[in-house]
């Protein structure tokens, strides 16, 4: 005996848990014996709801790949539908009780009914419950699988009608249906009372998670799908024969069926009015019903007939009106039919037509006259007004198709290709070669005798039918819908192999004509959808693959433009179909001649397509053809595919830059590749591709130079003026990438590729281009920035240029530098950089006078001087990205660029008299270059590089000035319109330090440090990070004479000390801490590298372990720009004293802003930070808080962006009484201090909110409890009467109402006597606090009597003030529209 190993993988892994809750599911929830059943995690489920959502949830895992569940699926099935099967039959016996109910004495005693109410409702409910999990298996596996697994005795016909009948009772009232009733084709008085009982309570469970009535409704429709097939004659099985429904009036009801066929047919069609997947459900039962032997012949023909009426009143809105006898088992709505009813008719028709039998759906004189009405009524219906329908036209397609089949032989075409068989087994039993039968026997299946080729153009007539269906679908290949379409053309395909040879040659020249039309992309998608159908199934014949194979590769490539963008992209995915559909259906020896044209183009369009789902259909096809047609015929393709793979293909750079670089290695493809990419690519309507094409051909050219000097480069030169704006930008762009290729490879000197005419053509290019005028106009701005790309480049390539040509590019460079937009000015600064750096040479005594005079002096006034913004942003920027030749010739010339940029990058420069934050950028910006740039060097000493262009480097002195300009920078808060536009100062500045940091560490070579006694001690770098315990004994042996002697010496440098490192870290800290996710994100990126980075290490961090655990370094990348991650963090490390001022300042802003979550998440850290510190008895730490409050008060005067977040933090604080502590030192001094500070800020304040949030502060400051008194009554209480005589009326009546509130709630601790505390709020009330001016001095005198009666003393002075004209020249706004800025934000 021969034993077998089993190793099944078992990829249902929650078979067991699903097998416990189908349990649950088909127990009563009343049956308390058994032991509840738990999940996986263990969780107990005693809920049928609970157990089914749970069910649902794992089934929803396998809707991918249900393959997975097949193992199992009759076990689930079974295990579910044997309880469901029992249920339904103990229900089905309710039916006969009401009848004899009915029957009965209406005096019978209820208690001796034959059925429970209680009982119904429960078997209803698990019932309802099992058929919702049969449901969930048939969403994931698919109806027609479940199908087959259900019962399907003859015994279950009529128990799932009665129970169907019920549950669409239900399901109608559920949807609340108006005529339901009538419409379903029974009354409701064949509706048990139960069941209405049932539907009440139904109505009072809201459960989402439960099972669903109309779940039932589809799985018993599933269900009667198939026992509806039963082998037996329906008739055998019917009990109603004899039976009649009396309605109301005791009368027989007419809208009850009496026979079993008939009430299957009226509950289908009943649901064919759903708007869910219970029409498909029905359609398919009733197409299996009228389907059977049996029924086509008494059924199928008034059913045809109904439905062609069912299209006539919806097409006309009129009923039919025909006298003439016909067959009618379906009664006509009572209201017009809707889309709904048209869509579940052609779904019943198309899958009549399906599974029917063909001689019975002739249209014949005998047999189905109501067919002929049905295909006219359906021609009419697809051209009237389903339109707007997508679902309605696809299913006409598809019926077209069916009705056309009909009518033809069902037999596959003789004449067809067949490519021969293909089988692994025997290609790897040949040893693999490609020389097989299979491979080479491409033949037809006739030998080429007359005989044959008699049998096989064995032409029959064809009925006018089959040429209307034909008709109708290749209309239906140029439909805007894709699924329409791609439905017309699978029909086709099924069409098309019935027909003779001639009329499928006459087909496919139908298709082809369809490709005639260049703009009609649907025309051009659904003809290679039609052209794949049609070589998939043998259709498409050799001898036209001359003339399709033209169109295919056209179609591969097909792009039109369309305004700003293009169509095209799913033509070219379908043609990667078709390409896919050739590679599979043909014979290598057939598609030889091809090869070469399709490789090519599948190869271009993997590589080089817009959309990555082309792409991967290119190389997918191209992977399909590698294999089916052989490695021999497509050159290279198993290292093409190796290196473009699905995964690869999916970066578009990539393809660009990498892949298609090695492609280009092969001869065969790289003359294509260069084409495409100048002559294709480089016109491409998006800007992006144009960009990264130019590169790629700039990349590749190198590999066949001349080629690309010769054919292509000229080109390009002569299509930079064309009149299309696209085609003269991207020619542009591909020229100067193609001269900086031919400079790297030292190839436009005279001589090389280039020949004289090519260089004086790019040489005077740029002039020629101005003198055109191609700067105006519409695109003028891309036009600009591609020609200073082209400086950039011949710069770089170094192409022969005279002196007069030298200083055209440079004014040409110089108008880009003044032109508003960003793109053109950073451009324009890399071709400054370039041009100066290869031209312009400077002697040993530093540049000629007019050289200095031309760009840096000129540069140096613009910024310094100029009015327009414009201009400052481009020159500011252009000083960065001057050559150090330029930049530091001698120490004068740095000194002044450096001066002149840390001035502008103040965030108190003026341009023409305003704040312009991209100038004060890019001064910063350009500083960090100077930088890099020119470099750290000697302290007092110049360093020549090189004795022709001597080049100074940065001092100490130096270095400091721009560490201080950067640390200045990030305390830039100013606001426009736009919002924080300081936030960009703060971003360049931090990019700024980190850089800075990091050169001063490696230019540095002695560190002074803290620990040392003595004005100058120093410890080497190593020292400082890692001493070993010998050098640091060594180190407190050593006096400090004698290590100044040892490590100090001539030509050793300081650039970085401990200062710097606490400022630079604190202020990284600082924003770290702020409200812009942007900005966090960039401190928390910066700080990680600092701290992180080992080469160069960062030197005198305070408490360094410390503040990398507290933020968490050593731990995976962090978002830092999630606010609940970053605030919990940046308050540990607020426990380091020398950090913890920086962190309060930022965090501050975060606290007190708008956004909901930055504001929730500050707010909780800091309120943790602060009980911690309470827990831990450390309340200096909260003294410190106060004085960073007290010190942001003097450091941002007027500044309304921190003001505010500020008082809006303090009140948040005082509110929730986190700085108890702080009011009740000293006697309140904290509390004084506050005040003062308020009171200076409200003092000729002219904002609106600035001075609600001040007046809302000094209210918090109100805390009777505390030991204040003295405090509130002589400062506090005094600033608030100072308040209500504010000149602005809002200010003075928010005032008095938080007064009002504040005596209410607290006035017999702030007044003796609760009747002073009346008398004060009836004041209070009584006065008109917001009105405008008080002319006559009444606000002063009720301020006053109220001042008296709280018993604030006031001044004479104060009592004297009055509310007067505001001063227009203190309170006017700068420009007429600030005005209204107030009343915007507080509005």
């Amino acid at each position: 005996m021969t034993s077998t190993a089993s190793s099944e993988a078992n990829f249902f892994i929650e078979k067991e848990e699903v097998f416990r809750l189908i349990d649950v599911l088909s127990v009563s929830s009343s049956s308390s014996s058994q032991s509840p059943t738990t999940t996986s995690s263990g969780a107990p489920i005693t809920s049928p709801d609970i157990a089914l959502s749970k069910f649902r949830n794992i089934l929803d895992k396998y809707l991918e790949c249900p393959t997975l569940l097949d193992p199992y699926l009759e076990t689930m099935v079974q295990r579910l539908s044997s309880p469901a099967r029992c249920i339904v039959h103990d229900l089905f016996s309710l039916q006969f009780n009401n009848d004899n109910d009915k029957s009965a004495s209406d005096n019978d005693n209820e208690e001796d009914a034959l059925r429970d109410v209680g009982d119904i409702a429960e078997k209803l409910d698990i019932l309802m419950h099992l058929l919702s999990a049969i449901y969930a298996i048939s969403k994931v596996r698919g109806r027609k699988y479940i199908q087959r697994l259900l019962p399907h005795e003859a015994a279950d016909v009529e128990p799932v009608l009665v129970v169907l009948r019920w549950f669409g009772w239900l399901d109608r009232r559920d949807r609340s249906a108006e005529g339901a009733d009538a419409a379903t084709g029974y009354g409701v008085q064949v509706i048990p009372n139960e069941i209405k009982q049932f539907q009440m309570q139904q109505q009072d469970r809201n459960d989402s998670e439960g099972a669903k009535v109309w779940e039932s409704v589809h799985s018993l429709l599933t269900w009667l799908g198939i026992i509806s097939l039963v082998p037996f004659d329906l008739q055998t099985i019917d009990s109603s024969l004899d039976q009649q429904y009396p309605d109301s009036n005791g009368e027989t009801s007419r809208s009850v069926p009496t026979t079993l066929v008939q009430s299957i047919l009226a509950m289908s069609s009943s649901h064919l009015t759903d708007y869910g997947t219970t029409r498909e459900t029905a359609a398919a039962c009733l197409a299996s019903l009228l389907s059977r032997p049996d029924l086509e012949q008494s059924e199928l023909d008034g059913f045809i007939s109904w439905s062609a009426r069912i299209m006539y009143w919806f097409r006309t809105g009129k009923e039919w009106q025909d006298s003439s006898p016909s067959t009618k088992i379906l009664s006509m709505p009572e209201s017009p039919p809707t889309i709904f009813l048209i869509m579940g008719v052609l779904q019943t028709l198309a899958a009549i037509f399906k599974t029917g039998h063909r001689t019975n759906l002739n249209s014949t004189q005998q047999k189905l006259r109501g067919i002929e009405q049905l295909w006219e009524q359906a021609i009419l219906l697809a051209e009237g007004p389903v339109g707007s329908s997508i679902v309605v036209r696809k299913l006409l397609v598809k019926l077209f198709a069916r009705f056309g089949c009909v009518y033809l032989p069902p037999r596959v075409a003789a004449w067809r290709y067949q490519r021969g068989k293909r089988s692994l087994v025997e290609n790897l039993l040949k040893g693999g070669s490609f020389e097989s039968k299979s491979y080479d026997d491409t033949r037809l299946i006739f030998d080429g005798s007359d005989e044959s080729l008699c049998q096989i153009n064995n032409l029959f007539p064809i009925p006018d039918h089959v040429e209307d269906s034909m008709d109708q679908l290749l209309r239906s290949l140029t439909d805007t819908a894709t699924i329409v379409r791609w439905s017309a053309a699978k029909g086709i395909g099924r069409l098309t192999e019935r027909l003779p040879a001639i009329c499928a040659d006459d087909v496919l020249d139908a298709i082809l004509l369809l490709c005639s039309d260049t703009d009609n992309d649907k025309a051009w998608h659904g003809a290679c959808l039609a052209l794949a159908e049609l070589a998939r199934r043998g259709l498409l014949l050799p001898e036209r693959l001359d003339e399709v194979v033209p169109v295919v590769v056209q179609a591969i490539g097909y792009d039109v433009r369309r305004g700003q963008h293009s169509i095209g992209a799913h033509v070219r995915d379908a043609s990667c179909y078709v390409c896919w559909a050739f590679a599979r259906a043909y014979a290598p020896s057939v598609l030889k001649q091809y090869v070469k044209d399709l490789s090519e183009a599948l190869v271009l369009t993997s590589l080089f397509d817009r959309e990555v789902n082309c792409r991967r259909a290119a190389s997918a096809a191209f992977q399909e053809s590698v294999g089916r047609q052989g490695a021999d015929n497509f050159k290279h393709g198993i290292a093409i595919l190796t290196a473009a793979d699905y995964y690869s293909l999916g970066n578009r750079n990539d393809a660009y830059s990498t892949l298609a670089l090695g492609i280009a290695q092969f001869d065969e493809y790289q003359v294509p590749i260069i084409q495409h990419l100048a002559f294709v690519k480089l016109r491409h309507w998006d800007i992006e591709i144009r960009s990264i094409a130019s590169k790629s051909l700039s990349d590749i050219s190198k590999l066949n130079p001349c080629y690309t000097a010769k054919s292509i480069l000229p080109e390009l030169l002569d299509q930079c003026f064309n009149t299309d704006l696209v085609i003269r930008h991207g020619s542009l762009l591909g020229a100067a990438e193609l001269v900086l290729a031919f400079g790297e490879g030292n190839l436009v000197k005279r001589g090389g590729v280039l020949n004289d005419e090519t260089i004086a053509s790019i040489a005077e290019l740029i002039p020629s281009v101005e003198k055109a005028r191609l700067y105006r106009g519409r695109g003028g701005e891309i036009m600009r920035s591609a020609a200073c790309r082209m400086i950039e480049c011949l710069s770089l390539a170094g192409l022969p240029l005279t002196v007069t040509q030298q200083v055209r590019l440079l004014d040409s460079v110089d108008a880009c530098l003044v032109h508003p937009n960003e793109i053109i000015q950073n451009s324009a600064a890399k071709a400054l950089n370039a041009l100066l750096t290869q031209y312009f040479p400077v002697g040993i005594n530093g540049p000629s006078h007019r050289l200095q005079n031309r760009v840096v002096d000129k540069y140096i006034s613009i910024v310094q001087t100029e009015d327009n913004p414009a201009a400052t942003r481009g020159f500011s920027l252009a000083l960065g990205h001057l050559p150090e030749k330029l930049l530091a010739p001698n120490r004068s010339v740095l000194d002044s660029i450096i001066q002149c940029l840390c001035d502008a990058s103040r965030k108190e420069s003026l341009v023409g008299g305003e704040g312009d934050a991209e100038t004060r950028r890019n001064a910063i910006v350009s500083l960090v270059k100077v930088c890099t740039t020119v470099g750290l060097g000697g302290i007092d000493t110049a360093l020549p590089e090189t004795e022709t262009s001597p080049v100074f480097r940065l001092t100490g002195k130096q270095t400091k000035q721009v560490f201080g300009a950067l640390l200045a920078a990030m305390e830039d808060y100013n606001t426009d319109r736009r919002g924080d536009v300081g936030s960009w100062s703060r971003i360049a500045a931090m990019d700024g330090l980190e850089t800075l940091t990091n050169l001063s560490i490696k230019a540095s070579t002695i560190f002074p440090h803290s620990s040392c006694q003595g004005p100058a001690h120093f410890v080497s770098l190593d020292e400082v990070i890692v001493p070993s315990f010998k050098n640091r004994v060594i180190f407190l042996a050593v006096k400090s004479t004698n290590s100044q002697q040892s490590l100090f010496h001539a030509g050793e440098h300081i650039f970085f000390d401990e200062q710097l490192c606490c400022s630079v870290i604190g202020a990284l800290l600082k924003q770290l801490g702020e409200k812009l996710d942007v900005v966090r994100c960039k401190a928390g990126e910066c700080l990680e590298r600092l701290l992180t980075t080992r080469s160069p290490r960062l030197p005198f961090v305070p408490h360094r372990e410390m503040l990398v655990r507290a933020l968490s370094l050593h731990d995976l990348p962090k978002n830092w720009a999630d606010p609940s991650l970053t605030f919990p963090l940046i308050m540990r490390a607020a426990n380091i004293d020398e950090f913890t001022e920086p962190i309060l300042s930022g965090i501050v802003v975060s606290v007190g802003g708008l956004t909901e979550s930055v504001s929730k998440s500050s707010s909780a850290a800091l309120y943790e930070w602060i009980r911690g510190s309470r827990s831990v008895k450390s309340t200096q730490k909260i003294f410190r808080m106060g004085e960073v409050f007290l010190g942001l008060f003097q450091k941002y005067k007027r500044n309304v962006r921190v003001l505010i977040p500020l008082l809006s933090t303090l009140d948040k604080l005082l509110s929730h009484e986190y700085l108890n502590e702080l009011l009740c030192a000293a006697n309140g001094e904290y509390c004084s201090m506050l005040i003062a500070c308020l009171a200076s800020e409200a003092k000729s304040c002219g904002d609106v909110k600035l001075l609600l949030a001040i007046v809302g502060v000094s209210f918090a400051l109100l805390e009777p409890h505390l030991e204040t008194i003295s405090t509130m009554r002589n400062e506090i209480l005094p600033f608030i009467m100072a308040m209500l005589l504010n000149p602005y009326p809002r200010v003075r009546r928010y005032t008095a109402e938080q007064l009002y509130v504040k005596l209410a709630e607290h006035g017999e601790m702030i007044v003796d006597g609760q009747e002073f505390t009346e008398q004060a709020n009836q004041l209070l009330l009584n006065t008109v606090w917001h009105e405008e001016d008080d002319p006559n001095g009444e606000l002063t005198v009720c301020r006053n009597r109220i001042a008296d009666i709280l018993g604030i003393h006031l001044t004479e002075e104060q009592r004297d003030t009055q509310i007067g004209i505001r001063n227009s020249s203190r309170y006017a706004p700068k420009d007429e529209f600030e005005c209204y800025s107030s009343l915007v934000r507080m509005g």
